[in-house]
């Protein structure tokens, strides 16, 4: 076995690991699985027609949110500072 191939294969993730990744029910990652809001994650290889997902790009996707959040909640601390103070 390759080291790309040993890398891809300890890469994918199931539906339900995938939604721990998430933060989210293994319902809800099943109900965005059929509506195709994970396809994103998607390895392209149906492993006994059950959907396998990249560990990589779900935890890009996770680390690029939290980043947003943290920009996003610096600003409005900043707005915040620079608001005049109520009399």
């Amino acid at each position: 076995m390759t080291d790309e191939q040993r890398q891809n294969a300890t890469d994918w993730l199931t539906q339900k690991a995938l939604a721990a990744l998430l933060g989210i029910s293994p319902q809800t990652a099943s109900s965005w699985a059929k509506s195709q809001r994970l396809r994103r994650f998607e390895h392209g290889i149906e492993s006994a027609g059950r959907r396998r997902y990249s560990r990589l790009l779900v935890e890009r996707e996770v680390e690029q949110c939290l980043d947003a959040a943290k920009k996003r909640q610096d600003e409005l601390l900043r707005l915040d500072q620079d608001a005049p103070a109520p009399n």
